[in-house]
């Protein structure tokens, strides 16, 4: 066995169980949800995660941030993962149920900024396929593979600034090849590393 597999065998055991049916369920009348997919990949000496680049949109709250691939959830998904999965392969044509597997979900989160949609979101860990093709759509501007250690050591060493009028608003960030990761994202990568050796 590998240094990928074991800690997958790890992951594995220190990820919380699958939800129950009834966690996963789209529930549209209840609030928006969304699912994204945290993708590992063996490289070598350290474990990646896959980070994608939003395209910028008008009208997106999230134009132009770094991100998990996902997205909202539809009524033709049988629940969130069948979301996380249909948007992965959507947004960056990787199947993850071809060679792939789910390994578990991290917890249920919203934004804590009030300007911004009320949303839930559910994230799952996921390894990708031993062989795949990445195929950006156009709400995908780039994406990057990232050393999950790596981003462990750094910590929240990094802070994303944004003006508004007068005010300067900060939040903690990941440094990364593609900038600060920050928000949401920060957020979900926080708990994933937090099962980390």
């Amino acid at each position: 066995m590998n240094n990928f597999e074991h800690l997958l065998n790890r992951l594995g055991e220190r990820l919380p169980p699958m939800p129950a049916p009834e966690e996963l369920r789209i529930e549209p009348a209840r609030i928006r949800q969304a699912a994204v997919a945290l993708i590992l990949r063996d490289a070598g000496d350290e474990p990646e995660l896959l980070i994608i680049k939003r395209a910028e949109r008008q009208g997106d709250p999230w134009s132009g941030h770094l991100a998990l691939p996902g997205g909202r959830a539809d009524a033709a998904d049988a629940d969130l993962l069948a979301t996380a999965l249909r948007e992965t392969r959507e947004e960056i044509g990787v199947d993850l149920l071809a060679g792939g597997r789910v390994l578990g979900p991290l917890p249920l989160l919203a934004p804590n900024n009030p300007r911004l949609p009320q949303i839930e979101i559910r994230p799952f860990v996921a390894v990708a396929p031993p062989e795949f093709s990445l195929t950006l759509s156009e709400e995908v501007a780039d994406l990057f593979w990232t050393s999950a250690f790596g981003l462990k050591r750094a910590g929240l060493s990094e802070e994303h600034r944004m003006t508004f009028g007068e005010i300067v608003s900060r939040w903690p960030a990941y440094p990364s090849s593609g900038g600060p990761i920050w928000g949401i994202t920060q957020r979900i990568l926080t708990d994933f590393l937090s099962h980390l050796d």
